[in-house]
């Protein structure tokens, strides 16, 4: 199989050229490159054309992507069709014998390189002539939930050299449905950027820090309050773009996810689970609970979950969206499996009266000495968080990160940032100040400040 890269666009909508644009470390047309390049190297792919207009991406090419090509578009504005053929012409001149080609857009920067593969191996197992990325895995004909990528055997090739204007292999796609399969992909994974506020929104900067993310085999469960399961879904998010597969549940209740992003189907049976992870990156394990919410089924366990998926996040308290919370006695409820713990808490709670801003308030008081009408101090915060009879209950050998949400604005940043100074000089080493912002149709829970 052969890939090309259609990277020739003007980014009329976007204000600039959205593919040069920065994301994270590199331009966003960087991230679809290295992925199929990855492949090429590890010989799912034989050749990789890149179509573009642009002489960086041509320049970057030829310089650190040897064995691949550029190709030079000078009529972008001739549509999309104009980049297929030039692209496909340059496959026939140096791969005679090409059978397939999977056909890639370079402003999908969150399509991981597993679901590359997962589509690659969907093409190898079936007969199908033409293979599409879709939302789900039988989307009606036709449906806007099917597009990029797209994998073509090369019977396709003629009539994918004879579109025009800004017609792409859709058209040819919805000629012949008998003969297309579907490869179900997450929806923030097919996501084009068409505008400098969706890429914003979507960076994970904010948590790309932690020391973990690039390492697998974790159970990870979130305790305290202010924002654990937004980070929950922004570290399976994160996990998922970098090729990793994940379980998310829970030891008390969560809220099931939305039907938009970020979208995971939810399971209670074992077999379930290791069927969807087969589909997606993200599969959340839970079963029915009052008030629309879901608990862990009783039909698994934490083993078993460590044994199907790379990651286990575990949401281990419970805050009824308060800021700030104290445990009871049975809480917060941490498995034994888990190698991590991750203690949340949302500034907003400072300068409020204890009665309105904790959750189990009794117990906060308390844990301070103090009255219901006392104010969280930033002292009070970092109190709360460190104490055995706190955030960090329960926590005993495990690493233990701390999650300072909320730093909204100027003011909310500078109290987490002293929040965090306090914490430090009593020893603890690694806390964050983030601003998470819940999932949402436009956005991710992601603030990339």
């Amino acid at each position: 199989m052969d890939a090309i890269l259609l990277a020739a666009g003007n980014s009329v909508r976007f204000g600039g050229n959205k593919l040069l644009f920065p994301l994270g470390q590199k331009p966003v047309y960087r991230y679809m490159l290295e992925r199929l390049y990855q492949k090429k190297e590890e010989h799912l792919l034989e050749n990789v054309v890149v179509v573009t207009q642009y002489g960086p991406i041509s320049a970057d090419i030829r310089q650190n992507f040897p064995g691949a090509y550029a190709v030079n578009n000078p009529a972008p504005e001739r549509g999309i069709s104009s980049s297929i053929r030039l692209g496909l012409e340059q496959l026939e001149q140096i791969s005679a014998g090409s059978q397939s080609c999977l056909f890639a857009v370079a402003d999908q920067p969150f399509l991981t390189a597993g679901s590359l593969e997962k589509m690659i191996k969907v093409w190898q197992q079936n007969s199908y002539g033409i293979v599409s990325a879709a939302q789900v895995p039988e989307p009606l004909a036709g449906s806007a939930q099917a597009g990029n990528p797209v994998i073509f055997s090369a019977k396709y090739y003629e009539e994918l050299k004879n579109l025009s204007g800004d017609t792409g292999g859709k058209k040819v796609m919805r000629r012949h449905m008998e003969d297309v399969g579907f490869c179900a992909i997450l929806p923030r994974e097919l996501e084009d950027i068409d505008t400098k506020e969706a890429l914003g929104h979507s960076h994970p900067a904010c948590i790309q820090d932690f020391p973990f993310l690039k390492e697998s085999g974790h159970v990870i469960s979130l305790v305290g309050a202010g924002g654990k399961t937004t980070l929950m879904y922004a570290l399976a998010a994160y996990y998922a773009e970098t090729g990793r597969t994940v379980v998310v549940t829970t030891t008390t209740h969560i809220c099931k996810p939305e039907p938009y992003p970020p979208g995971y189907p939810v399971v209670q049976s074992l077999r379930q689970l290791k069927e969807r992870l087969k589909e997606y990156p993200v599969v959340v394990a839970g079963a029915d609970a009052p008030g629309g919410k879901l608990k862990m089924p009783d039909t698994m366990g934490i083993s078993d979950y460590v044994k199907a998926a790379d990651i286990v996040l575990v949401e281990a308290d419970g805050a009824k969206h308060f800021p700030c919370k104290a445990p009871l006695e049975t809480e917060p409820v941490i498995p034994d499996e888990s190698s991590i713990v991750i203690g949340v808490a949302g500034v907003d709670t400072l300068g409020k009266p204890l009665s309105e801003a904790c959750f189990r308030k009794e117990k906060m008081m308390e844990l301070l000495h103090a009255g219901p009408s006392h104010r969280m101090s930033e002292k009070d915060l970092a109190t709360v968080l460190l104490s055995e009879n706190g955030t960090r209950k329960q926590v005993g050998q495990r690493d233990y990160y701390i999650v300072l949400n909320k730093c909204d604005d100027q003011r909310k940043r500078g109290q987490g940032e002293r929040v965090k100074k306090i914490l430090q000089a009593a020893g603890a080493a690694n806390v964050f100040c983030l601003a998470l912002k819940p999932p949402g149709r436009q956005g991710f829970p992601y603030d990339a400040r």
